[in-house]
């Protein structure tokens, strides 16, 4: 159930024990190669569906899952129908406002921007959630961490940098009002967002380049219409949202547990 915590705390446990006992023994230059070994453990296996990427394109290596095939960029789903070919890419949904701290006018707005953005949409697209209650303590600490991590990010972000400073905006303004919700009494739920769309094509490079255009459509719609960051996925976090799918944690830690 906790795979990832538990291989990422051994790594660290295994690495700070190999380092101590090198250098108890008189030997840190077997210390430092060990630790190092331990951390390019850790990122690989923390940031691997950044780096795996990388290698499977320019070793061209193609993953075969059943009737599915992942192709080098691992970027979209491919599979071959009747006729051609069909693709799919997802796309993490942020969202960083609420209709529930909202007046009736802000909330109208919201919900016609929304309409706005669906009706804006020229293909068929698919905005999934999954949605789960938080033990409230907990919650309330990380959400202190996140915006005191927003801030502190905010502070060293160069001022000419409009658009990162107002996504920063953003995220704070959410925590805190995440914050004063739960403060307040309100039961909080975690919610995880994220959209896919299909295209076909004649060709495996036709489906792939017409699938990539539709999802950056896709992007630019509901990002300027919601005031959502939506952010490609790739590896393995493309592959968990597809898996999603069909079959998806069951409780909160699971959820947590997958996304570390």
């Amino acid at each position: 159930m906790f795979i990832n915590r538990a291989v990422t705390i051994t790594s660290l446990a295994g690495g700070a024990l190999a380092t101590l006992l090198a250098f108890l023994y008189g030997n840190g230059l077997l210390g430092l190669i060990a630790a190092a070994l331990f951390l390019l453990s850790i990122v690989f296996w923390r940031y691997g569906y950044i780096l795996f990427p990388f290698f499977t394109k320019g070793a061209r290596i193609i993953e075969i899952r059943g009737t599915y095939e992942i192709p080098p960029t691992r970027d979209y789903i491919i599979k071959k129908g009747q006729n051609g070919y069909y693709a799919s890419k997802f796309m993490e949904i942020r969202y960083y406002e609420s209709s529930l701290d909202k007046g009736d006018s802000e909330k109208r707005y919201m919900f016609e921007s929304f309409e706005k953005a669906i009706s804006s949409l020229k293909y068929v697209v698919k905005i999934s959630l999954l949605v789960s209650a938080v033990d409230i303590s907990a919650h309330i600490e990380e959400l202190k961490t996140r915006r005191g991590a927003a801030e502190a990010k905010q502070g060293r972000s160069s001022k000419k940098d409009v658009d990162e400073n107002a996504r920063l905006d953003r995220e704070i303004a959410m925590y805190t009002r995440q914050l004063e919700r739960i403060t307040s009494g309100e039961r909080p739920v975690e919610i995880i967002a994220f959209a896919s769309t299909t295209s076909f094509g004649l060709t495996k490079e036709e489906a792939a380049a017409k699938v990539r255009r539709q999802a950056k459509e896709v992007r630019t719609i509901l990002s300027s219409s919601l005031s959502t960051d939506v952010i490609d996925l790739a590896d393995n976090e493309m592959l968990r949202c597809f898996e999603w799918d069909k079959f998806f944690p069951t409780t909160a830690e699971e959820i947590k547990d997958e996304v570390f």
